[in-house]
């Protein structure tokens, strides 16, 4: 009984070729662009394990001064699998990063990074 034509079907020897020059998924991306009202605006996605799927919308906030003068303010939105939660996040002039501390989370336009931090000592 013959099983082929002379062509693999898929057997031992083409497992994983197709996968094999295929670039991985990326699994976080930023961009810095401008809302309806011409304000700046920072959107982001993260894909992880441990917190699923999240977006990211931050803007500025105009009603707090910071003490840091390399520093502003901003509001950023997080979509969560299972809601919404609004944080306050740092933006900073010299880095062009948004900085949310309490997720230790950073977002990095010019990377194209939203993703985890770890803060140096």
């Amino acid at each position: 009984m013959s099983y082929g034509n002379g062509y693999n079907r898929g057997g031992y020897g083409s497992r994983n070729y197709n996968n094999q020059n295929r670039q991985p998924r990326k699994r976080s991306g930023s961009k810095l662009g401008t809302d309806k009202k011409g304000r700046p605006c920072v959107t982001g996605y993260n894909k992880s394990k441990s917190r699923g799927f999240i977006t990211l919308v931050a803007i500025p906030c105009k009603k707090f001064e910071t003490k840091s003068p390399n520093s502003d303010k901003w509001v950023a939105t997080v979509q969560f699998p299972d809601g919404k939660k609004t944080f306050t996040a740092f933006w900073n002039t010299q880095t062009k990063k948004l900085t949310i501390p309490d997720l230790q989370m950073v977002a990095n336009p010019a990377k194209n990074y939203f993703g985890t931090f770890v803060k140096r000592k």
